[in-house]
């Protein structure tokens, strides 16, 4: 049997705008704090060399969001794991959530134009085929930020070499099984959040910005399109209980929805009623 050190590290990329966050927060539930290293900070995983053999030895997954190839930097065996998503609902993700956030480098540019005049003044640099970009390496960007055709291909390659699983945003829940099976992983349970929303403002998106968006991302199109099919295969791999294992899922984690919110209502309530009494306490006299 495998031991938990023979077992690979896992390095979970996580790619901007794909669930990746919700993903995230399921993960840090199937681990010790101590086994989960956080490199949000980093882009291409370099500061692993400089952490010691015995916190290292503690870790079984590396999250950030990183460019593939962070495995060089370790000397243990590693896998990989990400999420991604239809490139068009991604880039409209991306374009409404940079408006929101100040500090974000394109935020000005976001606010002052339409979706397709971001997309044009972007052009092949973020967020236009970022996914290709980021899947195919750090060290692969001819002029960094820029993506090619031949990135595409290594890219695929990445994909098929390096990656325990790959998941879809939009195949979110069956995702999670592969994942739990993979991993060994314990019931990976969320708050189901309106995934609806982007489709819907998707819906009333001139055909003609749409199409603007589909050529600033033919190379992500093309890699959706592969990993859709890989995804596919994983799918077809796992039985003729996986279908059913999905319908058991998705009702026991509706109910784990309710209970959250149940939970997160009632110590809302709680802590309303401590601040009313910490501002008016009860008189000893």
């Amino acid at each position: 049997m495998t031991t938990v050190q023979e077992q690979p590290l896992i390095i979970f990329l996580h790619l901007p705008k794909t669930a990746g966050s919700t993903l995230a927060r399921i993960i840090e539930r199937q681990y010790k704090a101590s086994a989960i290293l956080h490199l949000y900070e980093s882009s291409f995983g370099e500061e692993l060399v400089a952490i010691p053999q015995n916190r290292m030895e503690l870790v079984r997954i590396v999250m950030g969001h990183l460019y593939f190839g962070a495995h060089a930097f370790l000397s243990q065996p590693c896998t990989y794991l990400t999420m991604l998503r239809d490139p068009v609902d991604r880039v409209i993700s991306h374009y409404n959530y940079v408006r929101q956030q100040p500090s974000h480098y394109l935020y000005e540019e976001a606010c002052r134009m339409s979706l397709r005049d971001y997309v044009e003044f972007c052009g092949r640099q973020e967020p236009n085929n970022d996914q290709t970009r980021l899947l195919a390496g750090g060290c692969n960007v001819p002029n960094f930020g820029q993506c090619s055709e031949e990135m595409l291909n290594i890219a695929k390659r990445n994909l098929a070499n390096h990656f325990a699983v790959v998941g879809l945003t939009e195949e979110f829940d069956r995702s999670l099984i592969i994942m739990k099976r993979a991993f060994k992983w314990r019931d990976p349970f969320y708050i189901s959040e309106n995934v609806g929303q982007v489709r819907a403002r998707k819906e009333k998106i001139p055909q003609d910005t749409l199409r603007v968006i589909e050529n600033y991302n033919a190379l992500d199109i093309e890699l959706y399109r592969y990993a859709t099919e890989r995804f596919q295969e994983q799918v077809r791999l796992q039985g003729k209980s996986f279908d059913q294992e999905i319908r058991i899922f998705r009702t026991l984690n509706a109910s784990y929805g309710q209970l959250e919110l149940f939970v997160s209502s009632a110590i809302g309530k709680l802590r309303k009623r401590y601040i009313r009494f910490s501002h008016h306490p009860i008189s000893d006299g």
